[in-house]
């Protein structure tokens, strides 16, 4: 797995890379919420290169999402794998966050300040 980060505007672009699993999931946990400590309200990740996701990886995405709402904050996930969405869809996340097609939808979402 790799991460990269990319601030465009006010709005922190994170790209996941390859699997993020359970040998994975604890350094992107890491780097997620260590954003949001340093405060990071508006976060897009970027599933584009993500091929794999486990219950692990799942799990950040809802604890990076759980921490910003108080805060006024944002988590956009965008451009999923048909196989990462189709996770994403069965145990329900399509309902609780906010997924959308491509990097550059996100960043009109969160940029134009609508609600995410």
């Amino acid at each position: 797995m790799q991460i990269k980060e990319d601030k465009q505007d006010d709005v922190m672009v994170v790209t996941v890379t390859e699997h993020l699993d359970s040998a994975t999931a604890s350094v992107f946990e890491s780097r997620l919420l260590g954003l949001v400590e340093r405060g990071e309200r508006r976060i897009v990740v970027d599933c584009g290169l993500l091929d794999y996701v486990n219950s692990a990886g799942l799990k950040v995405f809802l604890l990076a999402a759980k921490r910003l709402e108080p805060l006024g904050g944002k988590l956009v996930l965008c451009a999923l794998a048909p196989s990462v969405l189709m996770i994403f869809e069965m145990i329900g996340f399509t309902r609780i966050m906010k997924i959308v097609g491509s990097r550059e939808d996100a960043l009109r979402l969160l940029s134009d300040g609508a609600t995410a």
